[in-house]
């Protein structure tokens, strides 16, 4: 499981938010915060959260992007590839 902190999670959030293909996995981001529960993406899904963190490390660097989200982004391309 991959965590990420308060901020991380918001920058996250907005950055889906700015992705017509990514909304649906910000509005289940928001309900397993509120809920306080893990988060399970469809393949579809995964592959939206891929192209958003991709675009914030590419814009930011590994260190502007945080580790949480550079975790995130590494297990969930190793589950898109293991799946293909």
């Amino acid at each position: 499981m991959v965590s990420l902190n308060d901020h991380e999670a918001a920058e996250l959030r907005e950055r889906l938010r700015g992705v017509p293909a990514a909304q649906s996995v910000e509005e289940t981001i928001a309900v397993s915060v509120n809920a306080s529960s893990s988060v399970t993406f469809t393949p579809t899904e995964k592959a939206a959260v891929v192209e958003v963190l991709a675009t914030w490390l590419e814009q930011l660097g590994p260190a502007g992007i945080g580790n949480g989200p550079a975790e995130l982004r590494e297990v969930l391309e190793g589950e898109l590839e293991g799946k293909q």
